[in-house]
């Protein structure tokens, strides 16, 4: 069961972690619903900058919506920018309707009994404000942080089931390792040691990974840039575009969008799957034990290639244009 928050309690909540280089800056416009402006509720805004003094070596970050950025930098500390949108409290209720029991109406005056006298109907009762969701009675969403053996972990379980949101940006030394899952929220990192991207829908641009990156868009686009360590991609729908590939081995299923990589170093081992996406490969040197399969699409092949060759080439696209050549 999700902790309902207590009066008092820091929009923070820390393991661990002993934050530094506090900035909070609050906005607040109004909402209506239905254009009705006697039900204007508050929409809030707050940006914080932290800094985490442990070291660290890994991270994970979770968002239910919002954006993620992650960048490798030459820097000693962590830095996290933290932007929450969520309801502001119900401070100031002069503009919003009371109940009839926290207001009651003034009693009709008495009426004559003469037969022109028409009776006073009762004034009916105003319905109730719909509550505001107990997590966020007392304002911002939690943000849980904790430091555990150099592993950095930041979330803001809070806004899976509240109608709230956290994006954050995220400055790390650039020998850290990255998991990240938004969804639905834009994924972008770069200049890590390596990653795992899980947005739900949402697109993803990665560049600069230096090791190993896995990444899962269901749906959402994908860009890639300048990547040395191994590929394993899946759209499941979602465009790919990679360019200034070096990793030596590499695997990317689209389910049907088009999929376009680009090598800047002869890979060992290669299988790209768009199930009637274009598929699009260049790769340099070679030859190449290659297999392409195009089941009927339109096919270009402009590589050397060796069924005894040591770097291997498998490509599918199922009805899909079919292109390899030179890089």
């Amino acid at each position: 069961m999700r902790a309902v928050a207590t009066p008092g309690r820091g929009i923070w909540r820390l393991s661990g972690l002993i934050t530094t280089a506090v900035l909070v800056f609050v906005g607040a416009h109004l909402l209506t619903r239905a254009g009705q402006a006697e039900y204007a509720q508050p929409q809030s805004t707050a940006i914080r900058t932290v800094t985490v003094p442990q070291p660290v070596t890994s991270l994970t970050v979770q968002s239910y919506g919002a954006p993620v950025q992650v960048t490798g930098a030459p820097v000693g500390r962590v830095q996290i920018k933290e932007t929450l949108m969520y309801d502001a409290p119900a401070g100031n209720l002069s503009a919003v309707p009371q109940s009839a029991s926290a207001s009651p109406a003034s009693p009709a005056s008495p009426v004559s009994a003469s037969p022109e006298a028409v009776p006073v109907p009762p004034v009916p009762p105003v319905p109730p404000v719909p509550p505001v969701p107990s997590a966020l009675l007392n304002g911002a969403p939690a943000v849980v942080q904790s430091v555990s053996g150099g592993h950095l972990s930041v979330g803001d379980p809070e806004c899976a089931s509240s109608d709230c949101s956290v994006s954050f940006a995220v400055t790390v030394p650039a020998d850290v390792t990255v998991i990240v899952t938004t969804e639905g929220g834009s994924i972008s990192v770069s200049g890590v040691a390596g990653a795992n991207l899980d947005s739900g829908g949402g697109p993803v641009r990665a560049t600069e990974i230096g090791g190993p990156l896995t990444v899962g868009t269901y749906g959402g686009s994908l860009q890639l840039t300048g990547l040395t360590g191994p590929l394993s991609a899946d759209t499941d729908g979602g465009s790919l575009a990679a360019q200034g590939v070096a990793s030596a081995t590499a695997t990317v299923t689209t389910g049907s969008a088009g999929a376009t990589i680009v090598f800047s170093a002869a890979p060992d081992s290669v299988t790209v799957s768009t199930d009637g996406g274009s598929a699009r490969l260049a790769v340099p040197g070679g030859p190449y034990a290659l297999t392409a399969e195009s089941d009927g699409g339109p096919q270009s092949i402009g590589i050397a290639t060796n069924p005894a060759a040591h770097r291997s080439i498998t490509i599918m696209s199922y009805g899909g244009p079919l292109v390899v050549g030179p890089s």
